[in-house]
């Protein structure tokens, strides 16, 4: 026979054991019940509850066994609270550790036994849940699972004591936990109609829920940029008082918002009347090139509807044009510690910005390492070899409207 070892944490895990008072009357109807449940549903005729203290096993509740308290040295618990994981001896008698075993080789005669370890509040193992029958056997994988979900029954019960016992203070604290609460609530609330406004609800639940705080510095990503910039609204600006041109301006980006974060496109800039849109991060999106075309012809389909709205105010009519590009660019957090925000660098932004400025009311234009990643469905209204202002290559430049 092999007496159990000590735990490394031995002297926390017994002031631990001997917080829970589990020698209290009250508990032990509980205990009783479980320990009943676990000997039905198992079919073996003995099962307790025991806790291991520094010299002896405390039973406080069993079937099967008439022991109130064995020695620790011989206790088959005192081996159980060794463990993370359910304790099985299939055969005592072939088991060096237990083979001599007083419980083993008198009464009760132990040839099987299993011990679930119960775990504190504290992450200490003070004792065991164990069952154990007088003939060898195995635990199939369905009787394992019943084990399993008693144990933690139990842990839970234990737990919910501990807890008991520490109530007037959460009491005390209930007021102050209920306050920081309401603010979280409200702090979140706040994020979702501040953010909402930019990206959309997919990506926005998973800024929010992002535990880690944003850190400064970028990674390589291939997305696709779209820009799109209003035709000739800056003249337009000069016709009307500043509140108008507010609320065409509010009533344009309303519709194309929608439009944009319905394909999953993040508004990484608002530029005047332009936009700036990100389909493929902060958060990888599936097909990003082809998103981003349909996107930009609901974008121009929408306009109907914007000038609608403008000309039942008898405002004046806008036009919009659209430039696109795909490729790998440096997207993440960009400036210091004290602001930052979101960005993206590299040509493949400017040369979106060029196409956007190449292109006529209504038009999209879009760049060839765009064109060909979607050339099995898109049929082209022309294209042509042009060289963009800032770059020695001419490109080549689809009309996808």
């Amino acid at each position: 026979m092999k007496e159990p070892l000590l735990p490394e944490n031995e002297e926390e895990r017994l002031a631990d054991t001997i917080a829970l008072n589990l020698t209290s009357f009250d508990k032990a109807e509980h205990f009783e019940r479980i320990v009943l449940i676990v000997s039905k549903c198992l079919d073996v005729p003995i099962a307790y509850f025991s806790s291991i203290e520094s010299t002896k096993q405390i039973i406080h509740s069993s079937c099967g066994i008439s022991n109130l308290s064995t020695d620790r040295s011989t206790s088959f618990c005192g081996h159980t609270i060794l463990q993370n994981e359910i304790f099985i001896i299939e055969d005592t008698l072939k088991d060096e550790r237990f083979f001599d075993n007083p419980m083993v080789v008198n009464d009760p005669k132990i040839r099987f036994y299993a011990g679930f370890p119960l775990t504190s509040l504290l992450g200490n193992n003070i004792g065991s849940l164990c069952i154990a029958d007088t003939i060898p056997r195995k635990l199939n994988e369905e009787e394992l699972n019943v084990f399993k979900a008693l144990g933690k029954l139990l842990v839970e019960r234990l737990r919910m004591y501990k807890l008991g016992s520490i109530q007037s203070q959460i009491q005390e604290s209930k007021e102050k936990l209920e306050s920081l609460n309401k603010g979280l609530l409200q702090s979140k609330q706040y994020y979702q109609q501040l953010f909402g406004q930019y990206m959309s609800e997919s990506l926005l639940d998973s800024v929010i829920n992002e535990e880690q705080q944003p850190k400064l510095g970028g990674e390589d990503r291939f997305v696709t940029i779209l820009m799109s910039d209003l035709r000739g609204f800056s003249s337009l600006s000069s016709e009307y008082e500043a509140n108008v041109i507010v609320e065409i301006l509010n009533l344009y980006f309303d519709e194309m918002f929608t439009i944009i974060h319905k394909h999953e496109g993040y508004i990484n800039e608002i530029m005047g009347d332009g936009i700036l849109v990100v389909f493929g991060a902060p958060n990888h999106v599936q097909d990003c090139t082809k998103k981003a075309i349909v996107c930009a012809r609901e974008m121009q389909e929408a306009m109907k509807q914007v000038n609608n709205k403008l000309l039942k105010k008898n405002l004046t009519s806008l036009e919009m044009g659209i430039g696109i590009n795909s490729g790998h660019l440096i997207v993440g957090n960009i400036g210091s510690k004290k602001r930052m925000k979101y960005g993206v660098v590299g040509e493949v932004v400017n040369i979106a910005s060029r196409l956007e400025s190449l292109a006529i009311p209504n038009q999209i234009l879009a760049s060839e390492s765009t064109f060909r990643k979607n050339a099995d469905w898109i049929h082209p209204i022309g294209q042509m070899r042009t060289k963009l202002k800032g770059f020695q290559e001419p490109i080549l430049i689809y009309d996808v409207s």
